[in-house]
């Protein structure tokens, strides 16, 4: 109601809709806006309460699904950093002047906040791949790795002991339950899938029965716990479409994310020019794409195969790539139909006969 033509259009399909620079920045600056609705809950209560635990900070809700839950929200923060950058700089619908970069730069640090009020260990694993990405856009990269070591180091008498119990648990896996039971379940994904190619459909997990072995003290000599569960799910984006939709909907799905990947690669190439007309979509592509292998890395351990997020967001690669393909081909647009020559000017004056 009261959206008028623009409104009905835009409640297409994003690749159909996004057709100009506006709407494509209306979106991702509404997918910010929303997850930092969340992002910024749980970076306060963070800094308030010293940390909340894994599966313990309450984000609004009291819900641990969606984005609410610990690990998906980690990966979504730190995916959507790249892009934060990118509005501080080259936004239109907000003007970066101080009060934007000092709003972008406080949401950035809730972002990084999140992974520690939730410690969660996808989260410290995205933020390690964030600072590699973000290597190719300095320009002095020894001084930025150096910078990046020291800022670890001092953070870490910082970080409550929750957050460093946890993520010591990276180390001792095979004595962690929740690690333990990921890598149970994948082994019977990749059995399930060879019996059945076309995989199981949804909730295809319901019907699995699992046992693992679990240290009870890491590096103990004792014989290791044996422990049996059902009804396991999948905790990966990639087992999760392997189980549910066997090869060929994994086929279908990498293949969807990779070509996202690689067109904005081309496109970070070709616009790569600081002072062009389409200075800002270099660095767009770039942010685009830093944020979608970000997402894919934190997909390996949270089943987030049909998260909203990550196809809205290659929804925005693709209305960035037809945009980008239909200036180029205005530009270079020549007409056939070929143009009467100049009239002459009639000379003046007196002519002999």
């Amino acid at each position: 109601m009261g959206l008028g033509v623009e409104g009905a259009r835009f409640r297409g399909l994003p690749p159909l809709t996004l057709r100009t620079r506006v709407r494509i920045e209306a979106l991702l600056l509404f997918m910010i806006l929303a997850a930092s609705s969340i992002i910024v809950v749980g970076g306060i209560k963070t800094i308030a309460s010293g940390g909340g635990g894994y599966g313990q900070l309450n984000l609004m809700v009291d819900n641990n699904s969606g984005l609410y839950e610990g690990s998906t929200i980690s990966a979504v923060a730190i995916a959507i950093v790249p892009i934060i950058v990118w509005f501080m700089h080259h936004g239109t619908i907000f003007r970066p002047d101080w009060r934007v970069k000092a709003y972008c730069l406080a949401l950035v640090f809730a972002c990084l906040l999140i992974p520690v009020g939730t410690s969660t260990r996808t989260g410290l694993l995205c933020i390690g791949l964030l600072a590699l990405l973000s290597i190719r856009n300095v320009k002095r990269k020894v001084a930025y790795l150096a910078m990046l070591g020291v800022l670890g180091l001092a953070a870490i008498p910082f970080l409550p002991s929750t957050f460093t119990n946890r993520m010591n648990t990276i180390k001792t896996y095979d004595a962690d339950e929740s690690a333990s039971t990921r890598l149970a379940v994948w082994k019977w994904t990749i059995e399930y899938a060879k019996a059945n190619p076309f995989g199981g459909g949804f909730n295809a997990y319901l019907g699995n029965h699992i046992r693992y072995d679990l240290k009870t003290t890491p590096g103990a000599a004792e014989a290791p716990k044996v422990e049996v569960d059902k009804a396991r799910a999948y905790h990966s984006a990639y087992f999760e479409m392997l189980g549910e939709q066997g090869y060929p909907g994994l086929a279908i799905w990498l293949a969807i994310n990779l070509i996202g990947i690689v067109r904005m690669e081309f496109i970070r190439r070709r616009y790569r020019d600081p002072d062009g007309e389409f200075a800002w979509a270099g660095p767009l592509a770039a942010a685009l794409q830093s944020g979608h292998i970000v997402y894919l890395l934190g997909a390996g351990f949270i089943a987030i195969a049909f998260q909203p997020f990550i196809y809205m967001l290659i929804g925005a690669q693709i209305g960035l790539d037809t945009y980008l393909a239909r200036k180029r081909s205005e530009q270079s647009f020549r007409p056939m139909r070929r143009e009467p020559p100049a009239s002459q000017p009639v000379a003046t004056g007196v002519t002999s006969t």
